[in-house]
C-alpha cells in the first residue's frame, strides 16, 4: 500500500520502536497500518535442463534448395 486510504497522502515508514512493529502512518490523518512480523519466503524451485531437439538432420541439410552460381 502505498497511500492512505481515507485521505489520499502518500504513507511513511515508521521504524519499529520499543511500543509498537513497523508500520505505515499517513502524517495527515490518524490512519496507521501495522506490519506484520513475520515474513514467508517463497522457495524456487531449481530448474531442469530441456533436452534440444535439432531443427536440421545431417540428411536434411544437403537436400535443401540448391542455389546455381552463374
Amino acid at each position: 500500500m502505498e497511500f492512505c486510504p481515507t485521505c489520499g497522502t502518500m504513507l511513511q515508514y515508521e521504524l519499529p520502536h520499543v511500543d509498537h512493529h513497523a508500520r505505515f502512518a499517513c502524517p495527515s490523518c490518524p490512519y496507521i497500518c501495522n506490519m506484520a512480523s513475520k515474513i514467508k519466503l517463497k522457495r524456487k524451485q531449481p530448474l531442469g535442463k530441456k533436452e534440444i531437439q535439432p531443427i536440421f538432420t545431417q540428411d536434411s541439410m544437403f537436400e535443401g534448395p540448391q542455389i546455381e552460381v552463374v
